[in-house]
């Protein structure tokens, strides 16, 4: 059965940015259509493709073996071809886009296929990959990153060769299987009282941190507490992360320069890292556990945070970055101020302190 369709639009030839005016005729089962009062096409209703329907927005007819295209929003009778060259399935997306549950329903679940892909899909993702990376890239990233700690942050330790040599004995005893001579001291500098783990395996101490450790019970807190982040990979865990979300909104955005950047700069992102609060209640679970094999009290750990978070509340103080003069950090809570800066920065992707001594209380109670 013949049917008699005429369509307007502009017709873009694909050989030049000029649109011209055009009309697509339908008759006895061929399209002509005239552009420019030309006809530039007689074909075959079976050569026609149409662009779903989105809205109101324009249409576009295109057709098999030229580049050019008419661009439409003549919709009654786009409507009309549609039924002739879109076919059942066409017809039922075109039914679903008008049907506002489905449209919500729709909404829902793309929300919720991107809150899985960031919430769940790269943590998983990134953990299966960081296990898989060779120990070759693990070495080199850590040696960039401490050559750059070195020249940048870290001074040469001042503690005497026998209080470092108590305290390897005390971590060789504690965790026989850890090559001891990855153990590195340094003074913090700026820095002040930390500890921090590289990818491969170097666990570093301030000499500021060695000297708030009271007993050895400290000090394998807080090297279960690092330990914790190299078995886990945290480190290459957090920078494939922040890699893959480059990446997607790179794709987004069909900027790709800025991944490049970062793959490069990894390990000054190392030497930048704060880790997520999963991962550091991890690591804290970690080091009770390592304590309690050693028969040494799961409070060491808390101990311990408590005199690095008012190390560096003091710190803080000193540089007269927010206290007034007399002011002393809470003694009891531990817990700072929300406007604070430098300190505070790190403790943002933290757990709060008492969360973390909790941990430990629990863990010993249990």
């Amino acid at each position: 059965m013949s049917q008699a369709i005429t369509i307007s639009g502009k017709w873009e030839d694909g050989a030049s940015s000029a649109a011209l005016p055009a009309q697509l005729h339908l008759l006895d089962e061929r399209v002509y259509l005239i552009a420019g009062e030309v006809e530039q096409l007689n074909l075959p209703l079976s050569a026609v493709h149409l662009s779903p329907r989105i809205g109101r927005t324009p249409r576009y007819v295109t057709f098999d073996g030229f580049a050019g295209q008419l661009e439409s929003s003549d919709h009654e009778n786009l409507q009309q071809l549609d039924g002739l060259v879109g076919g059942k399935v066409s017809g039922l997306i075109d039914r679903l886009e008008q049907h506002l549950l489905m449209v919500v329903m729709a909404t829902v679940v793309v929300a919720g296929i991107i809150a899985g892909y960031f919430f769940w899909g790269l943590p998983a993702g990134s953990k299966a990959l960081a296990y898989q990376l060779p120990d070759n890239i693990l070495d080199r990233s850590s040696r960039e990153t401490l050559s750059l700690l070195e020249e940048y942050s870290l001074h040469e330790t001042a503690l005497s060769e026998d209080r470092q040599q108590v305290i390897r004995e005390d971590i060789q005893a504690a965790v026989p299987e850890y090559p001891i001579d990855k153990l590195r001291f340094y003074g913090g500098g700026d820095m002040g009282a930390n500890a921090f783990a590289l990818p491969d395996g170097t666990i570093i101490f301030t000499d500021e941190i060695v000297e708030l450790m009271a007993n050895s019970d400290e000090v394998i807190a807080v090297f279960g507490h690092e330990l914790a982040h190299v078995k886990n990979r945290h480190s290459l865990r957090q920078v494939i992360q922040g890699s893959a979300l480059s990446l997607t909104f790179a794709m987004i955005s069909g900027d790709v320069s800025a991944l490049g950047d970062l793959l490069i700069t990894a390990p000054v992102i190392f030497t930048q890292l704060s880790y997520s609060r999963g991962f550091e209640l991890e690591s804290d679970a970690y080091a009770v556990e390592l304590l309690r094999e050693q028969e040494r009290p799961a409070a060491a750990l808390g101990a311990i945070l408590t005199k690095l978070h008012h190390s560096h509340e003091l710190k803080l103080c000193d540089g007269n970055l927010h206290c007034d003069e007399g002011d002393e950090p809470d003694s009891e809570t531990g817990v700072e101020e929300e406007d604070a800066r430098g300190w505070q920065d790190y403790l943002s992707t933290h757990p709060h302190l008492q969360e973390r001594i909790a941990l430990t209380r629990e863990t010993e109670n249990g």
